[in-house]
């Protein structure tokens, strides 16, 4: 249960007291212990404390780090490639060919999909 702090509304008294109470009867009246006067229930301060990853002051924090983190990866990716895409070279299992249409014919020889491989070979064709 909540604990809800109280002050004295009589001029001379003034007394401060905390009470433990149910959130349902906080706003009962209390009187004062001192001396029997009406009380005023006071904001207090607590120790409360909101953390962990689902508030949204740290949302927002790791938001904005994971936009600069992604904007320094794009700045690097376009100063190693300088605005042009990498280009994929012909190979089967690691092992480089001269062609597309031969890496697509020791894909069959060895047994491995080798359809996947007709789209570059298209694009080759079309490019001769």
């Amino acid at each position: 249960m909540p604990i809800y702090e109280y002050q004295c509304t009589n001029e001379e008294c003034l007394h401060e007291f905390d009470e433990i109470k149910s959130i349902t009867k906080c706003d009962e009246p209390e009187p004062c212990p001192k001396c029997g006067s009406e009380t005023k229930k006071l904001v207090s301060q607590t120790d409360f404390v909101l953390k962990g990853d689902g508030w949204y002051g740290k949302a927002q924090r790791i938001k904005g780090q994971m936009k600069k983190k992604n904007e320094k990866i794009l700045e690097r990716q376009k100063e190693r490639y300088h605005g042009t895409q990498p280009s994929i070279q012909p190979n089967v299992d690691g092992k480089p060919v001269d062609s597309w249409k031969d890496a697509q014919k020791l894909a069959k020889e060895k047994g491995k999909i080798y359809e996947s491989y007709q789209p570059m070979v298209d694009k080759e064709n079309k490019e001769k």
